[in-house]
């Protein structure tokens, strides 16, 4: 057992019952939320549908860590390094992409996920790496949480429709230092290609601009690092691809009209598996807390 796994510090709790006015900055992204009928997904509107999805996504197999969150964390890292962090508080922390590793380095980690099953898997995983984390299972914005050095979180916001309190909240418990970021949407790059050609596909188009849009609103001046990256796809087949682009459409589509427009962007490997391979930019928003 690492020797900074020594007496975990008494918590501060960060009230969640303060409220903040919405802003314009919100407003877009509230609208940015809703389909084109006005309606919000149902992971979005509905706790128990989120749960479910990850209740399924666990059972499914464990997950592997993405190998793009490396870049990530070595910036997350170093910011965090720089500002004397040693405790740790994280923000939908998913199957641990940046948690294991957080983990490892730091004495003293907390996540915070509306989902038990996430939460379970990591104090397994946790577990085996002789690391100790704590866990709160509720959403960020109503969950009583302790005042932790870094406050993080990363792609994390597709739920958020009270940005202005998400956020503040984040400001509010941090000790020492804020990071939060997105990748760039969209997450396939031949989705715009699809909404260009008519068809009736909805998918993220919030970004990190977009939270340091809403930062700039709350007062909370920030920097952002946008580090170049890469990720890789592979799917076992030609319908397991068409697959995961139907998810993201608002109504059926025959499979020969989006075939021609997502093809060109795979190659096929030897096994008859479909790769896709592209560069794209992380970004992360930082800052020191500032008073509420």
């Amino acid at each position: 057992m690492k020797e900074e796994l020594k007496q975990w510090k008494e918590p501060t709790e960060i009230r969640s019952d303060f409220s903040v006015s919405h802003t314009q900055a919100g407003d877009r992204w509230r609208q940015r939320l809703r389909r084109p009928d006005g309606t919000l997904s149902q992971r979005t509107q509905n706790p128990e549908a989120e749960r479910s999805f990850w209740k399924k996504r666990m059972a499914s197999g464990a997950p592997q860590p993405d190998i793009y969150a490396g870049v990530i964390y070595q910036k997350l890292e170093e910011l965090a390094r720089k500002a004397g962090v040693e405790t740790v508080l994280e923000i939908g922390p998913g199957w641990g992409n940046y948690t294991l590793p957080l983990c490892r380095d730091f004495s003293q980690v907390t996540c915070v996920d509306i989902s038990p099953d996430n939460l379970a898997f990591l104090k397994e995983e946790t577990a085996r790496q002789q690391s100790r984390l704590e866990t709160i299972c509720a959403p960020w914005e109503t969950a009583q949480v302790p005042q932790r050095d870094l406050v993080f979180a990363y792609n994390c916001f597709y739920r958020m429709t009270e940005p202005e309190l998400f956020l503040s909240k984040i400001n509010r418990s941090a000790a020492k230092l804020c990071v939060i970021g997105m990748n760039r949407p969209p997450e396939l790059p031949w989705l715009p290609d699809l909404k260009e050609a008519g068809l009736p596909i909805f998918y993220t188009c919030q970004g990190a601009e977009e939270l340091g849009d809403i930062l700039s609103s709350l007062g909370i001046s920030h920097k952002r690092a946008d580090i170049p990256n890469r990720r890789t796809y592979r799917w076992k087949d030609k319908e397991a691809l068409l697959q995961r682009t139907e998810g993201f459409l608002l109504e059926p589509v025959s499979r020969e009209r989006l075939w021609p427009i997502i093809h060109p962007y795979c190659s096929q490997e030897a096994d008859g598996s479909l790769c896709l391979s592209y560069e794209f930019f992380s970004q992360l928003l930082f800052w020191e807390p500032t008073t509420p």
